[in-house]
């Protein structure tokens, strides 16, 4: 009997969580849950309300204006004993300062510090409220909820015609949305086999909705071509099946998928060919592209800059107004994250920035090593470390937007939150 109690004690803990104080599932709770959509909404919407050079009034500052004063309300209290929280405020301080020295200080400031700072400060705030499996499970739907807000933006635009069609004219267009919308896809259906395993759970009607999001989300990132997501994708997915105790479950519905996306084909075979001719003519030319040549330009700006240049960098978040126009002839910022640190922030920035890839990494590391067979647990951290691996992919090749990172940042505070109460440190939380 004893081994019997042992056994539903652990259970009960999976699937509701003990948690180590009272945290209230109030309305800054399903806030949480309700910036899934908002984020959807503005990523989706934006061009539908300026034109391509960002100007004019849209949902975007609403939705960054919002998003801060949730941050303030929630309050540095709440930040916990963590040492991936604390690290993630040093880094944002460090941008801060860098941001006021920029010669344009504004538009450092509130076009480029604040989009990282209202994600990522989103992972304390997914550390803080997400204590059991069920809030987790629910933070999904509401991703899928928020992906079909990007699908119907995508579909839509196939009939209206409008937004950017990207490497090819007159093909797939983004209707209000920029050319990185599908890396939030590929980012959401990462977090698909949470779902999947809790299907039942689920009314009909939802079930069906879930899968169908999840096909239309696949296809429009193939549709799309965006090499960030596509490799973001098949990065991340091979990470989780390496580390699920699920791979056969995962695979039977990656092939369901596949055969449905198949007999869908003659719909956009068409277009996926020509998308798929220009997009390898692109590639065979990538050392002439933009985002390559970049990185050789940084480079060279850190050889030849002073001590404080290799230290700190330049012109945080205004690179456009000097990288760009002395490269480019024209204001086109750095577009991949990396690139954009080295020369915005210099080596400490960078540094401070991989040392929160790292210390997440170790965290979920640490975690894996205590949950052992614990399938629900396991498969939670599988998606960690593959949502962790296609973020890093995605930050490498270029520059995600604030509803992506918001995703991501709030699941990996959801997802170590929930383990730590499951699976409390035994030694101090402000080590690494």
């Amino acid at each position: 009997m004893s081994l019997l109690r042992i056994r539903s004690s652990i259970e009960t803990r999976i699937l509701s969580g003990v948690p180590e104080r009272n945290v209230k599932y109030g309305i800054l709770f399903n806030l949480v849950l309700f910036f899934t959509i908002l984020n959807a909404v503005a990523d989706s919407t934006i061009y539908y309300f300026i034109d391509v050079y960002g100007t004019g009034l849209h949902i975007g500052i609403i939705r960054g204006a919002i998003l801060l004063l949730f941050i303030f309300i929630f309050g540095f209290k709440r930040i916990l004993r963590n040492t991936l929280n604390y690290l993630i405020v040093i880094f944002l301080l460090y941008l801060f300062v860098l941001s006021l020295l920029s010669s344009n200080v504004s538009h450092s400031l509130f076009d480029g510090y604040l989009k990282w700072f209202v994600a990522m400060m989103m992972f304390p705030v997914g550390f803080y409220f997400f204590r059991d499996y069920n809030s987790i499970v629910r933070y999904n739907l509401f991703l899928v909820f928020g992906a079909s807000i990007v699908c119907i933006n995508l579909l839509v635009a196939q009939f209206i015609g409008f937004g950017i069609s990207a490497y090819i004219e007159e093909s797939f267009y983004t209707g209000g949305a920029g050319v990185g919308i599908t890396n939030q896809l590929a980012l959401i259906l990462l977090t698909y086999p949470v779902l999947l395993r809790n299907l039942k759970k689920f009314n009909f009607y939802i079930r069906w909705f879930i899968v169908l999001v999840g096909i239309l989300s696949f296809s429009f990132l193939i549709l799309a071509m965006k090499r960030a997501g596509i490799i973001g994708l098949i990065g991340g997915g091979l990470v989780f099946l390496l580390l699920t105790q699920s791979r056969t479950r995962i695979i039977r519905y990656i092939i369901a998928a596949a055969i449905v996306v198949l007999i869908s084909l003659p719909i956009y075979k068409e277009i996926l060919i020509k998308r798929y001719e220009a997009r390898v003519k692109i590639m065979e030319k990538s050392d002439k592209e933009a985002r390559y040549l970049e990185i050789f330009y940084v480079i060279d700006e850190f050889k030849s800059g002073d001590i404080w240049q290799k230290l700190f960098g330049r012109e945080a978040f205004n690179t456009g107004e000097f990288f760009g126009m002395k490269y480019f002839n024209r204001g086109r910022m750095i577009h991949g994250d990396f690139s954009a640190l080295v020369y915005g922030t210099g080596l400490i920035g960078i540094t401070m920035y991989f040392s929160i890839f790292f210390v997440l990494f170790r965290k979920g590391f640490l975690k894996f090593k205590k949950i052992g067979n614990n399938k629900l647990p396991r498969e939670l951290l599988a998606v960690f470390f593959g949502l962790l691996f296609a973020t890093f992919l995605i930050s490498a090749t270029g520059s995600g937007t604030v509803g992506e990172r918001c995703i991501v940042y709030t699941y990996f505070g959801a997802v170590l939150g929930y383990l730590n109460n499951l699976y409390p440190d035994k030694i101090s939380p402000l080590t690494l």
